[in-house]
């Protein structure tokens, strides 16, 4: 699917998430014109200002890029080494308190489907522990120079959240953990328990340290549902497509394997949709039987409008879907929850809603006004868009 229909900018930063065969198309693109700190600001959304800029100045080492994206790859590659440092601090405190946390996303990622921990940019460490483990990890945690609480939300808003308030370096230093019991929120239909993620999780020997990660079919399945589900088919999409990319090109995936697991965990569409929009963007390499076998059952004049309405969300631009309940639907009609066995479970209900922060008591008649102008504005916009995707 064309990525036509998004700023280059975008379609840039998108293409780097594949490998070396996106070479020809991303050179191509870096002939044409560049807003060089739009481009930084994409980056820094999706985390990728290392990896992108050293893809870029392979590709042409005479290119002038620019501050911006120079500036933010230095801060991220600074705040990568800081965090993989505390992570391991952080590991020897819970292992010799008996606690053995498996590592998820991309803590987990940079240490199995990466040649080097430099490789996976991240924001924070995830770690996974059994809810039996809860109070003795939260005591080493803040034992170990984590302080708890969450500087946006209370802690009662983390109620039925898959990971408690967020730890951070008590030292003030802008990295954070956070202990996960689950993968998603309270609520969530997948049959993916984390008691058998834990039982099936992998043992690795890096620089002398164990470090546990889960099994490569669910670190698999975990990332599709992360994207699909937590950050409904939108923002990550670059660190995800990469991630993907990475896992498929072990080696280690047993194809057949991964689709039993992803079918009985209820995630089908979620991973099917997650391979397909890796495959069109990033030219991410999944077996096509794969693909038919996850395949939603649905016309192919829909499906190649879902594609289109799911690129244009993949990152902020003038081209995104302009309203949230379009949106909701749009991820409805590709996800199939109720066909996929999900019930009434939708990812924007339930704990999701905590999180919302409410406007300043007296400026909830302004917060009114201008919900109302947006909702006109979107309800102008809709037509337009709808009738863009039906476009070949």
């Amino acid at each position: 699917m064309s990525l036509s229909s998004l700023p280059v900018e975008a379609r840039l930063l998108l293409m780097t998430a594949g490998g070396r065969e996106m070479d020809p198309a991303l050179t191509s693109l870096l002939d044409q014109t560049i807003n060089w700190d739009k481009l930084a600001r994409l980056a820094d959304r999706e985390q990728a200002a290392p990896v992108l800029l050293a893809r870029l100045t392979e590709l042409r080492p005479d290119l002038d890029i620019g501050p911006a994206l120079r500036r933010l790859a230095m801060v991220s590659a600074f705040h990568l080494r800081l965090l993989q440092r505390r992570l391991y601090e952080t590991l020897a405190a819970l292992n010799a308190a008996g606690i053995e946390p498996v590592l998820l996303k991309g803590a987990g990622l940079a240490h199995s489907a990466y040649s080097a921990f430099s490789e996976r940019p991240m924001g924070d460490i995830d770690l996974l522990v059994s809810r039996g483990c809860v109070p003795a990890a939260r005591e080493v945690l803040l034992a170990s120079g984590w302080a708890g609480g969450s500087k946006r939300h209370s802690d009662e808003v983390y109620r039925g959240h898959q990971h408690l308030p967020p730890f951070y370096d008590a030292n003030g230093t802008p990295v954070w953990v956070e202990l996960h019991t689950d993968f998603c929120s309270e609520g969530h239909p997948f049959r993916l328990a984390p008691e058998a993620v834990l039982a099936r999780a992998r043992r690795l020997t890096v620089e002398g340290r164990t470090i546990v990660v889960p099994e490569v079919h669910d670190q698999l399945l975990h990332a599709c549902i992360h994207f699909a589900w937590g950050h409904l088919l939108g923002s990550g999409s670059w660190r995800t497509f990469r991630d993907v990319g990475a896992i498929a090109g072990s080696g280690q995936v047993d194809w057949e394997e991964f689709i039993a697991r992803a079918r009985h965990s209820l995630a089908g569409s979620c991973c099917f949709w997650t391979f397909q929009l890796a495959r069109a963007v990033a030219a991410v390499e999944v077996p096509e039987p794969v693909m038919q076998a996850l395949r939603p059952e649905m016309s192919g004049t829909r499906m190649r409008a879902l594609e289109r309405h799911f690129i244009r969300s993949l990152l902020p631009s003038s081209a995104a879907c302009p309203s949230v309940r379009l949106r909701n639907l749009m991820w409805r009609l590709g996800i199939e929850p109720g066909r996929s066995g999900h019930g009434r479970a939708v990812p924007w209900a339930g704990t999701r809603r905590q999180f919302r922060i409410a406007p300043p008591k007296g400026s909830r008649l302004g917060a009114l006004l201008g919900r109302a102008l947006r909702h006109a504005h979107h309800a102008r916009r809709a037509p337009g868009y709808l009738m863009g995707l039906l476009r070949v």
